[in-house]
């Protein structure tokens, strides 16, 4: 039953990418925060929402209401900005839940390589909205690029921790890896310079990463809970 909510959730997410596909946009308005509804329930059912898994629902509470904001008129999308900024910092204390003692050497070039590479882009971004007129998003956009690069090493810091599985590891880095994608993108076509079939991209991108983060989070959750 509850495997098969995992797979409903799925199922879900590619109707939504058939429908940015396609441009069923009242699908669309379904499929997209039906997505993240679905995704909370199941965590909700695999963990009670116990231990770091507390910051994971919250987290997805913040996604539904992010998806929700963005999909509304551009005058939301700051709304959309705050709620994924939260979403960031919960995942963040989620996965320095408890506060990881090893791996500080590996992760830190890790990190530092993540964050030039964000801070590149969303410069770039940055310029794209000063030329636009929107000066009052550089700020806040800014931020974001930081949020997110600290949200994926948190995740790839679990690659160097003994309290996560190997395997449970790389499903919650390669999530991150691709929610950084869709976010990057998300942000490069919106601001810089539209790409043809982009918004699938970022929607699959998007979906695959919280899918996979939380799989992860579920799976590393009942390995060591039950020890």
């Amino acid at each position: 039953m509850i495997d098969l909510l995992l797979l409903g959730t799925t199922l879900v997410a590619i109707l939504d990418w058939l429908a940015v596909w396609r441009g069923w946009r009242k699908v669309g308005y379904i499929a997209k925060p039906l997505t993240m509804l679905l995704l909370f329930s199941w965590l909700v059912i695999r963990t009670s929402l116990q231990g770091p898994a507390l910051w994971f629902g919250i987290g997805l509470l913040f996604s539904l209401a992010g998806d929700v904001f963005l999909m509304l008129p551009p005058r939301f999308f700051m709304a959309g900005l705050i709620s994924f900024s939260l979403v960031h910092l919960a995942y963040l204390a989620g996965f320095l839940s408890p506060f990881p003692v090893e791996g500080y050497l590996g992760v830190l070039a890790v990190g530092v390589t993540i964050t030039v590479a964000a801070t590149l882009i969303m410069l770039r971004v940055a310029s794209a909205q000063n030329d636009r007129g929107l000066k009052k998003l550089v700020p806040p956009t800014l931020f974001y690029a930081i949020l997110i690069s600290l949200m994926l090493v948190s995740a790839l810091w679990t690659l160097f921790r003994s309290d996560w599985s190997t395997w449970n590891a790389v499903l919650v880095s390669l999530g991150a890896i691709l929610f950084y994608s869709s976010d990057l993108t998300n942000a490069w076509i919106r601001f810089v310079n539209p790409v043809r079939g982009g918004s699938v991209v970022v929607m699959i991108t998007y979906h695959a990463g919280q899918i996979l983060l939380m799989l992860g989070v579920v799976l590393n959750w009942y390995l060591y809970s039950k020890a």
